[in-house]
């Protein structure tokens, strides 16, 4: 096989990966799903870096007091869970401190997050398929 089909055919077949990753992906959704964040729970890494980068954004705009930044590490830890409670406390009351990213946080997270990753509110951004929403 000469070197100019070798290459045409890693095109076809890089063209055609593409394009079935395109055509199976589908638009990306909110998910009601997505399981709940937390200790105790089996925490996926890209979950728990968009709770970290959903409560930076928004301290980073004024819209959480003395709460403290967090690593953007995808780690769960005592400084995250930390973060959660701070941030849950912040409702006045209207989510419990537990430390647990569940639906109701979720909501409050992807809406005062950042609008890149939760999709301002269209359902359609990075973190809807990791954070646990009603929506």
């Amino acid at each position: 096989m000469s070197k100019k089909s070798t290459s045409r055919i890693a095109v076809v077949t890089a063209a055609a990966a593409l394009l079935t990753g395109v055509m199976t992906g589908g638009s990306a959704s909110a998910s009601t799903t997505a399981p709940y964040i937390g200790n105790g729970y089996t925490n996926n890494t890209h979950a728990v870096w968009c709770v970290q980068r959903m409560i930076n954004y928004a301290i980073d705009r004024g819209r959480y007091w003395g709460v403290d930044k967090v690593a953007e590490d995808g780690a769960w830890g005592p400084k995250t869970r930390q973060a959660v409670v701070d941030v849950q406390k912040g409702t006045g009351g209207s989510l419990q401190a537990d430390g647990i990213v569940g639906p109701m946080t979720g909501d409050m997270l992807m809406f005062e997050g950042d609008p890149y990753y939760s999709g301002g509110g269209a359902g359609n951004g990075y973190c809807h398929t990791y954070l646990p929403t009603t929506y």
